[in-house]
């Protein structure tokens, strides 16, 4: 073989392991990952701007998935305990936070027919049992990272939960045409 042809066959196989390092593997050729960006100012620290998202949305969700609880009574049992915690102007913040984040929520998830699914369920639980308890330190989901594959940072293929299923994928195929 003469040397031309070496190159080439070298390059095609560093080629072939580049994608292949892709292939819905979640460390890549090298192992690099990208570092997930912040989602905002939401994390789950215990301040006074963090507590009112995360009952409200807790609270919405709930509500949604058809939970035996009272909303207005779980409001105002946040609301008197940031005033206890908090001045009266942080409040104020507190108050319009929740109310703002309450609607938000119930309107985005109230679109969805399939957002009650045990999973989410056991978490909107969990929450609401924290909170109707007193206990209304965040607990918001941690952020997903963005995974990079190969030494040239592409991103990685998405990779399944399952095993393909046929149905299923022309089940949703007709949803997207039907819209």
């Amino acid at each position: 073989m003469d040397r031309f042809a070496r190159r080439v066959a070298f390059g095609l196989l560093l080629a072939a392991i580049g994608l292949a390092g892709c292939n819905g593997s979640a460390s890549g050729l090298l192992g690099a990952k990208a570092a997930a960006p912040e989602t905002g100012s939401i994390k789950n620290d215990d301040n006074p701007e963090t507590r009112p998202f995360a009952v409200a949305w807790t609270s919405a969700r709930a509500e949604r998935c058809g939970f035996y609880f009272n909303p207005a009574k779980l409001r105002a049992s946040y609301l008197a305990y940031e005033a206890r915690q908090s001045p009266p102007d942080q409040l104020a913040k507190a108050e319009k936070i929740y109310d703002t984040t309450f609607k938000s929520i119930r309107t985005k998830v109230g679109a969805n027919p399939d957002y009650c699914t045990d999973h989410k369920s056991a978490e909107i639980k969990k929450d609401l049992t924290r909170h109707l308890a007193g206990d209304f330190k965040p607990d918001l989901p941690k952020p997903k990272k963005e995974e990079t594959c190969g030494f040239l940072g592409m991103a990685c293929a998405p990779t399944s939960e399952g095993p393909w299923d046929a149905k299923k994928f022309w089940a949703e195929q007709d949803k997207e045409i039907s819209r």
